[in-house]
């Protein structure tokens, strides 16, 4: 019975690889009709690319790069005469093309590889480096492809592989052309993109560190501070944010913003007084929105320093310039509410009457931000909540109204 058990594995091994074989005899055929099924002749030969068999030989590879360009370029094609493709079509195109580049790639290994007397005698590895460096550049829009169709991780797959094979030393006779430095921007600037939008942060944070300094898009930056954010790389985040803010100063604030934080955190608050001062000389008087935001900050600037009553006067003023920007009416409230609440507490409750102003301006300001932008400002429901009740006699109805509100 051992024996025949034997034979019948033998049977079935050589069955299989029989069969492997003429899979690739089918592809072959597949693509040498005059209108080849790219899609459908790389469906087929993939059980040759990772059977025993077949896989260690070159022809499959061959075919499946070349059946991987052919179903990109027909969706390209299309696509560039104006006949829009599927989202669907369009990502499994760009899945075929980079399936292509890898075969292709699988196949040039195996062309290198030295014979018994250890002499390397390649035969296909010059039509397959052609063939590399023809469609590299279309790589980018493969990824593009992909990323419409929210295929995040296989744009990033496409992106990587076009900043990287023209470096690639199994292609070093003849490599793609070395890309741009500002294409390279672009392609690393799309990787983190698609990076980010699979929280893939540390990933996007590597891409943005090599962009080229030729390559100035002010999203690099903005980008670079947020994927360092997400990663809590506090010297990461503030090296986008200096840069960014050397090159494009307030058009962004949030490179200000990681300036100022970081001079806060070392307590230099002079150094903040001076990045404000600057950044608010240099925004345009009609940028109203971002002069609201650039006073706001240096109302918490002097809320730091304990100057309460400049941290109003700059809050008010950031109102005034912008009366739709929620955070400063929170900002105002909040300095107002706890400058009343410590001394109500200083005087435990007894000097309430004299606060009911402050306390009730306060309320307003709180108000007004939550009506302005309820979802950031969701801690002002309980806020109110405990204001009212402090309040008394009086207040009841907006003590219930308030607490329901806050869910307490």
């Amino acid at each position: 019975m051992k024996k025949l058990s034997i034979l019948a594995v033998t049977f079935l091994a050589a069955g299989s690889a029989f069969a492997q074989q003429q899979v690739v005899k089918d592809v072959e055929h597949m693509l040498k009709e005059s209108k080849p099924d790219y899609a459908a002749a790389l469906k087929a030969i993939k059980p040759a690319l990772s059977d025993p068999s077949t896989a260690g030989t070159i022809t499959p590879w061959l075919l499946a790069g070349q059946a991987g360009f052919g179903q990109y370029d027909q969706v390209f094609l299309m696509e560039s005469m104006g006949n829009g493709q599927r989202a669907d079509v369009k990502d499994a195109a760009g899945k075929a093309m980079v399936d292509g580049f890898e075969a292709y790639i699988k196949a040039l290994s195996l062309d290198s590889i030295p014979d018994d007397k250890g002499k390397i005698k390649p035969k296909k590895s010059k039509d397959i480096l052609k063939a590399i460096a023809e469609q590299h550049p279309q790589l980018r829009n493969a990824g593009i492809f992909m990323f419409q169709a929210q295929d995040f991780d296989g744009a990033l797959k496409a992106w990587e592989l076009y900043t990287s094979l023209p470096t690639n030393p199994l292609l070093a006779k003849n490599p793609p052309k070395a890309l741009p430095d500002t294409v390279l921007g672009d392609a690393y600037l799309l990787q983190a993109l698609a990076a980010l939008s699979e929280n893939k942060d540390a990933v996007a944070l590597s891409a943005l560190q090599k962009v080229p300094a030729a390559f100035k898009n002010i999203d690099v930056y903005v980008y670079g501070v947020e994927a360092a954010r997400r990663i809590n790389d506090s010297t990461a985040m503030l090296d986008f944010a200096t840069k960014g803010y050397e090159l494009f100063g307030t058009e962004n604030i949030s490179f200000i913003g990681q300036l100022i934080n970081a001079k806060l955190l070392a307590g230099d608050y002079k150094a903040c007084h001076e990045l404000v001062e600057k950044a608010i000389a240099a925004t345009p008087a009609d940028n109203t929105q971002m002069q609201s935001q650039l006073y706001d900050i240096l109302g918490y600037i002097c809320e730091q320093e304990n100057d309460m009553a400049n941290a109003e006067k700059n809050y008010q003023k950031s109102i005034d310039l912008d009366p739709s920007y929620a955070k400063a009416y929170f900002d105002l409230g909040r300095v107002i509410y706890n400058t009343a609440l410590k001394s109500d507490e200083q005087t435990e409750g007894k000097n309430i009457d004299a606060l009911k102003n402050d306390f009730l301006r306060a309320a307003e300001l709180f108000e007004k931000a939550y009506n302005l932008d309820e979802t950031n400002m969701s801690a002002v429901p309980g806020i109110l909540y405990r204001l009212f009740y402090r309040l008394g006699a009086g207040y009841e109805n907006q003590t219930t109204q308030w607490k329901a509100e806050a869910g307490e």
